[in-house]
This record gives structure tokens, C-alpha cells and sequence, in this order.
């Protein structure tokens, strides 16, 4: 999905299929309300085919999709004034078939983490955010944010390494 030319052989719907998800996690994460979530998505999807011809090629598709998925974002949030959601969300978002301790024992340390993520800088907020939530790739995170992917890594590094500080006094 890379290529101009592949795009033009690709329909809307595959599109959808293979970032979708990935958008709605990215949401999921940053808003409390599951229907603004779902709104946002819908809404990402259709000024990413509003503007399909104007794709260019020059970054990668997935970077320019979430580029327009995170501006949604920034307009969404200067709208509601509301900030992002706390840890039950990410709680919420963890699936697993373990028994109810392991799964009680997994949610406190998910808890933990993502209640530390929210002490990190904005940025570093936003670089985690995207790289385990959205999955995408640290030049495609420089992409989406306006930064350099050295910065990007700098960010990245950083909000890591005082996670862990965070986390190992536990």
C-alpha cells in the first residue's frame, strides 16, 4: 500500500479493512466515549477518500492515513476539551483467554503501565500511543507528528526508559 500505483488498484473497502483497526485502537486509546471513537473513524475514512487522489506517494500510505487520523484527532479534542481516557480503557482493550487470576494479576500491571504513560510529556504520550496502539513504524510516527524520526526515537527512548524506572519500583 506504499505506492501510488498500488492504490489505484485498490479499492475503498481493503483500504478500510487494513487500517481500520488500527485508527479505532488509536482512538480508543484517546477518547472515553466509544461512539465519538467510533464517529472518528467513520470520519477518518471519508476524508481519506475524499482526498485519495491527493496522496502522493512521496510517505508511506499508512503514515498519511494516520497523519489525517491524528489532525481529526487535535480538531475532535480542541472541540470537546476533553483529554484522554484513563487506564480502564487499556484494561478494556486487552483480550485473553487466561484463567481469572492470571487475568486480574494482567490488568493491575496494564493499570500500572498506563497510568505511568499518562505522567510522560505529550509527545511521549503521542509516540507511545502510536507505536503500540497504532503499530506503525517510528518513520511513520515522525510522519504523522511533524518531527524528525530521530527525534521520534529520541522521544521514544526516553518515555521507555522512565517507564521502566516507573514500573520496576512497583
Amino acid at each position: 500500500m506504499n505506492t501510488v500505483r498500488k492504490l489505484e488498484s485498490t479499492d475503498h473497502g481493503h483500504i478500510y479493512e487494513e487500517y481500520s483497526a488500527k485508527i479505532y485502537r488509536y482512538f480508543r486509546y484517546r477518547v472515553r466515549n466509544v461512539w465519538d471513537v467510533e464517529d472518528l473513524t467513520t470520519t477518518v475514512f471519508v476524508k481519506v477518500y475524499s482526498k485519495l487522489d491527493q496522496y502522493d506517494g512521496r510517505h508511506p500510505f499508512g503514515a498519511w492515513i494516520f497523519r489525517i487520523a491524528h489532525n481529526t484527532l487535535i480538531d475532535y479534542l480542541r472541540k470537546k476539551r476533553e483529554y484522554p481516557a484513563d487506564q480502564e480503557v487499556f484494561s478494556s482493550l486487552v483480550t485473553s483467554e487466561k484463567l481469572p487470576e492470571e487475568r486480574v494479576l494482567n490488568q493491575e500491571s496494564h493499570e500500572d503501565l498506563w497510568k505511568n504513560v499518562k505522567t510522560l510529556t505529550a509527545d511521549q504520550r503521542n509516540v507511545i500511543s502510536l507505536r503500540y496502539l497504532a503499530d506503525l513504524r517510528m518513520n511513520e510516527i515522525a510522519e504523522i507528528l511533524g518531527k524528525t524520526e530521530a527525534s521520534v526515537k529520541i522521544l521514544h527512548f526516553r518515555g521507555i526508559k522512565k517507564l521502566q524506572k516507573m514500573m520496576s519500583r512497583v
